[in-house]
């Protein structure tokens, strides 16, 4: 009996130490004490099913529960912040709770280590499909509508702003903007893949067309730099003459745009 008391324990501490770094991850901040939260909460879980509750009161516990683990592991600072977190705490609970709830529905009671390994599941795929929409969030965040002119081409695309992009121009001291071949192409529709690839053309057919060495995209490598007559970012920043490099580093595989903006045009 003592050793299946303990096991429980334990169970539940997972659970609960799940529920909050899931909570934590939603909402962009670091847990405190996520331990001895997760310690109160395992506690009242092993003492509520001693007692014979209506199911209002035993949510009316749970509602109990996440207001302390909110208190110990959460700072908050206004009524608008509390109900929010205590709504995302609320909510991973129920998660998990529906999670494991509809797994014994379909398989019959489990053991409570089964348990264990669905909460880590639901944590697991959570923390993914979260990941992934911070990242999207974050590139929204820096994403820009651009309008590439040069001569009679208008090319529309858009472009993410790299804080790590301060590539210069060490002839004509320009920032670089990056661009992917499916870019250029736009601009010069003479010069295929292969071609740009290995360097194999006239320079001298693409505007102000220079080489430039780039230590940060690869060691000893060098770009095609060349110029186009103006980049307008969202309809309201205007650049004449600005500088351009031809990249087939794959950046738009990490960041889903084609254009990677330098850091000192925005």
């Amino acid at each position: 009996m003592e050793i299946e008391i303990e096991l429980a324990l334990f169970i539940n501490l997972c659970l609960n130490s799940f529920i909050i770094k899931l909570s934590a991850l939603f909402l962009k901040e670091r847990a405190r004490f996520w331990f001895l939260s997760s310690l109160v909460g395992s506690v009242i879980a092993l003492i509520l099913p001693m007692f014979s509750l209506e199911w209002w009161l035993k949510i009316l516990i749970i509602i109990f529960t996440c207001n302390i683990i909110e208190a110990i592991s959460f700072e908050i600072k206004s009524i608008k912040q509390y109900l929010v977190k205590f709504a995302v705490i609320l909510f991973c609970t129920f998660l998990f709770g529906g999670g494991c709830y509809c797994i014994t529905n379909l398989f019959g009671e489990l053991p409570l280590i089964i348990v264990c390994v669905i909460g880590f599941i639901i944590y697991t795929i959570s923390k993914i499909i979260i990941n992934i929409q911070h990242r999207k969030d974050k590139i929204a965040k820096f994403t820009f509508n651009v309008t590439l002119k040069d001569g009679d081409k208008v090319i529309y695309e858009e472009g993410y702003l790299d804080s790590g992009n301060v590539l210069y121009d060490n002839i004509t001291k320009k920032p670089i903007i990056l661009i992917t071949f499916e870019v250029f192409n736009k601009l010069y529709q003479n010069i295929n893949y292969i071609n740009a690839l290995t360097k194999n053309f006239d320079k001298s057919s693409v505007k102000d067309g220079h080489f430039v060495k780039i230590n940060g995209i690869g060691s000893g490598t060098s770009i095609l730099v060349f110029t186009v007559d103006e980049v307008i970012l969202n309809s309201e920043k205007s650049f004449k003459d600005v500088a351009l490099g031809l990249s087939f580093s794959e950046f738009d595989k990490s960041f889903g745009k084609k254009i990677l903006l330098n850091n000192a045009l925005v």
